[in-house]
């Protein structure tokens, strides 16, 4: 009876959770050829981990535009769905553009500062457009 308990209790454990908690043990190939493969649902770029660097991004589409979120030690610390800094809720136009702010959001971490606030003028310095 025990045992029934145990294994119902993992059962539901894991049965609930949305998507795994920890992204970055998906190899950046796999990734690239699931997200190929997954037509309609979010594309996702897998980020490049600095060897030193405990964080890592990933960027991703939605129907805003591209986001991003960063992992510290697999663990997800912020999913960044809109241009941070500006107001409104406007995703970035591309990913490449997600992928810089999320850069930057890294180093600012690293340095030890959170939050990790971004300005106008940081955006505009790294070339990132956004409608008023």
């Amino acid at each position: 009876m025990r045992l029934i308990l145990i294994l119902s209790f993992f059962f539901l454990l894991f049965s609930c959770a949305d998507k795994p908690s920890v992204e970055q043990d998906v190899d950046p190939k796999e990734e690239k050829i699931l997200n190929h493969s997954q037509s309609g649902k979010k594309q996702s770029t897998p980020s490049k981990q600095k060897a030193t660097s405990n964080f890592t991004f990933f960027t991703h589409l939605q129907p805003e535009g591209w986001g991003y979120r960063i992992s510290e030690k697999g663990k997800q610390i912020i999913d960044q769905q809109f241009i941070p800094g500006i107001p409104g809720n406007q995703g970035f136009r591309t990913s490449e553009e997600a992928q810089k702010v999320a850069e930057l959001v890294i180093e600012k971490l690293e340095k030890g500062t959170f939050p990790p606030t971004i300005s106008e003028e940081e955006l505009q310095k790294l070339g990132i457009s956004w409608r008023n």
